[in-house]
């Protein structure tokens, strides 16, 4: 009975599939083939069969080219940057054009009143009284300006030039008291700034304790902190703002991300983690307590980092050279770091470039009062506080044991965009805890174990991937180049952000040579088209990041096809990124990191003075007389002087320190006449079209070699040159890369395409000479 029934039901089960077009499946499992997942095949084949269909009864999918939707993507992209690159003239037209003439309006007009203002060599008026007599013009002649809050309680009379939207940028740092002003001036208003950072500063300002008579303010009577503050708490709609640009490394905001945003930043993962973005020095510093309030050694390490850096970063091109900043604890500490740093820059005037003033970015110097809005690329980060002279450490850290400190620490430890360097005399297991219920020194004893140990010492973060593929078709292409050969991992980054599938670098340990993203849910999760398909992008490609997309339509109609279009892709990006490591600028000698507790010199010296001329100089240049005949004794001795130190060198650059040492930045035409006129008394020699002048009687003799000491390469000649050749003839003839190796040993920092061909041919003429 019962076997007949499974036989009828079995009966109308194979009628119902058969019908169906499963009349395959039906036979294979009469026949009796062994299918294990027979219901897995089953929904497989079911899905290939309705798929193909599918796609083709939709326009979209029937007509889809991977070619046109990625140029369709392409001209999206340079429309909307385009638009954005229009967007400030046109307004600045269309404002253009409301405006009369400036000498087309009456005299007794509100613009005319404004005009007469103007052309008068000393203003009558006030700019308060100016703008309260043109109620109806100011609003047109400026519908936005940027004003602090006590410059507008201050020029912008009340009652008068309401804005349609006034707006508050780092509004954690406004009081109440002075934001009800501007916000008394407009429509609406939008309040920007982070909870977690800084409140405002109030050394000398009012409190809310209590009322004139003595008695204490009702809690709900009480002002909060700052305007951001007080909105929160009125219950004003609030939206996050939680993509986080500014950090070129995850590690740099993984710190604060955790402990205080409760991992809820969208950060971006970096294309090379080879270098470690935040990084720990311990010195052997001693806090002076007390009026002093510093740390010498600390303060020393310091400007002993910066200057090495400023050094090295002169090298590169005024354009690439990265920007650096410090913060410290207390205004003490910064002074002292600033005096070192002015000795500094007096020992070594090359450094003036990157204090000048018309520097976009110049090195800063700040407390962690005052640090608050201002980022640069390499900060370093000074936490001053440590052992007394008789070794004791308490757990008085400052501000960090107030309420809020760990807002202080959240601010300093987020200036970076690509490196934190944290100097401390202190280590995460010298804070005792238990000796202070202060939450600041709480962080700072986290953040100090973190700058210490890395990734590891934040239980919530992984080290560089986040968990398995969010989908079988990540997981096809996963699959289907490793099987290429490839290093596939899934899920790059650390945070709501990640790339869906990351290819390592086969020669380079720790970095991506591309990122592979599939047109999966992360992709449609970005609400507009913007964000999905321009500004992502452009950020990770910021980062370093190449990225290829795959379309799942091209996956599931041409797997092989799509697979190896993806695979030459990732062989052309690592042939070229071959090529660019080879011939644009090899690295063979990264600048050397400040040894731990090293010791450091007590003072920075200064220069002596006539630095820039030989022991003994008698000449005292004198620009006002230079082109005078009864000056060319002096110049001719000056001159011999320069070259006698510093010979061979070439033409050039003999009239380049001529002219430094009479106070000129650039040799002119007419300066270098001069000193050509007077070259006849050195003898010379012609290296590659270049002439270089030595002393009488000694060209062609044996010349030690002096060092880089910031020359150009061609500066040098190749007789100085060949005695770095010959004392080190074995290690150069027995090396892999002769001319890699002399650079090595000359203390060249990059070896360029140019560089190159120059030791290269040094090496020949050497050999040549020789035989």
């Amino acid at each position: 009975q019962g076997r007949f029934g499974d036989w009828l039901k079995w009966r109308a089960t194979r009628e119902a599939a058969t019908r169906a077009g499963l009349a395959p499946l039906v036979r294979a499992l009469e026949e009796g083939a062994d299918i294990p997942d027979a219901a897995r095949a089953f929904e497989q084949a079911y899905m290939a069969w309705w798929l193909r269909p599918a796609m083709d009864a939709d326009p979209c999918l029937r007509g889809f080219a991977h070619w046109e939707h990625d140029a369709l993507i392409a001209r999206f992209r340079a429309l909307d940057d385009a638009l954005a690159q229009l967007a400030a003239p046109e307004v600045m037209r269309r404002l253009g054009n409301d405006l009369p003439a400036r000498d087309a309006v009456p005299r007794n007009s509100e613009l005319g009143g404004l005009r007469h203002q103007l052309g008068l060599q000393r203003p009558t008026r006030a700019i308060r009284s100016l703008i309260a007599d043109m109620p109806g013009s100011f609003a047109r002649l400026a519908p936005c300006v940027l004003m602090s809050p006590l410059s507008v309680a201050q020029y912008l009379p009340a009652g008068q030039a309401q804005f349609d939207l006034v707006i508050f940028d780092e509004a954690s740092q406004i009081s109440t008291w002075d934001a009800i002003g501007a916000i008394a001036r407009g429509r609406q208003a939008i309040i920007v700034g982070d909870p977690k950072q800084l409140p405002p500063t109030n050394f000398f300002g009012r409190t809310d304790e209590g009322t004139e008579d003595g008695a204490e303010l009702a809690e709900f009577e009480k002002d909060m902190p700052s305007i951001l503050d007080e909105v929160a708490a009125a219950g004003i709609p609030t939206l996050r703002l939680n993509w986080h640009y500014r950090s070129r490394d995850e590690a740099l905001i993984a710190f604060s991300n955790h402990f205080y945003y409760d991992g809820g930043l969208v950060t971006f993962p970096s294309a090379d983690a080879t270098r470690d973005a935040v990084r720990l020095h311990r010195v052997a510093g001693v806090y002076q307590r007390g009026k002093g309030a510093t740390n010498p050694v600390e303060a020393r390490a310091i400007v002993d980092f910066i200057r090495r850096r400023l050094t090295g970063w002169l090298r590169l091109p005024e354009g690439d050279r990265p920007t650096l900043g410090v913060i410290t604890f207390n205004s003490q500490q910064q002074g002292l770091i600033l005096d070192l740093l002015d000795a500094a820059r007096k020992a070594d005037p090359r450094l003036e470039w990157f204090f000048a003033d018309e520097r976009d970015e110049p090195v800063i110097v700040k407390n962690v009062e005052n640090i608050q809005g201002d980022e640069r690329d390499v900060m370093l980060f000074s936490i001053t506080f440590g052992p007394d002279p008789a070794g004791r450490l308490t757990m008085n850290f400052g501000a960090m044991n107030k309420d809020g400190g760990e807002r202080r620490l959240n601010v300093a430890v987020t200036r970076a965009r690509s490196e934190l360097h944290v100097f401390a005399s202190i280590g995460a297991d010298q804070i005792d805890t238990m000796r202070t219920r202060a939450r600041g020194v709480a962080d700072l004893r986290a953040f100090l174990d973190f700058a210490d140990r890395g990734a590891v010492a934040l239980a919530a973060r992984d080290s560089g991937s986040l968990g398995p593929v969010e989908s079988p078709f990540e997981e096809a292409v996963r699959d289907a180049l490793a099987a290429r050969g490839w290093q596939v991992h899934s899920q790059i980054g650390v945070s709501g952000f990640r790339i869906d599938l990351g290819v390592r670098h086969p020669d380079h340990a720790g970095v991506w040579l591309a990122g592979v993203e599939c047109d999966g849910a992360r992709y449609h999760s970005s609400a507009t088209a913007r964000d999905r398909d321009r500004i992502r992008q452009a950020v990770l490609e910021g980062l370093g990041w190449s990225i290829l997309r795959i379309w799942s339509t091209d996956w599931f109609r041409t797997p092989a096809a799509t697979l190896q279009r993806i695979d030459d892709r990732l062989q052309a990006l690592l042939t070229d990124d071959r090529a660019r490591r080879a011939e644009a600028a090899e690295v063979i000698a990264d600048e050397p990191d400040l040894p731990e507790e090293a010791p450091l010199p007590e003072e920075v010296p200064a220069p002596p003075e006539g630095a820039d001329l030989p022991d003994g100089a008698e000449v005292r240049p004198d620009p006002d007389r230079f082109f005078d005949d009864d000056y060319t004794p002096e110049l001719r001795r000056l001159m011999q002087q320069v070259v006698d130190a510093h010979g061979p060198l070439p033409e050039a650059s003999l009239a380049r320190r001529i002219s430094q040492l009479h106070g000129w930045q650039r040799t002119g035409a007419r300066i270098q006449t001069r000193i050509t006129a007077l070259q006849d008394r050195f003898d010379h020699t012609v290296e590659d079209g270049v002439r270089f002048l030595w002393t009488k009687g000694r060209a062609g003799d044996p010349v030690a070699f002096r060092g880089m000491d910031d020359r150009p390469l061609r500066d040098i000649s190749r007789f100085e040159i060949a005695e770095v050749i010959d004392r080190h003839a074995d290690r150069i003839g027995t090396a892999e890369d002769p001319a890699l190796e002399l650079a090595r040993l000359m203390g060249i920092a990059r070896l360029s395409r140019d560089a190159r061909d120059y030791l290269s041919a040094c090496l020949d003429w050497r050999q040549a000479s020789r035989t």
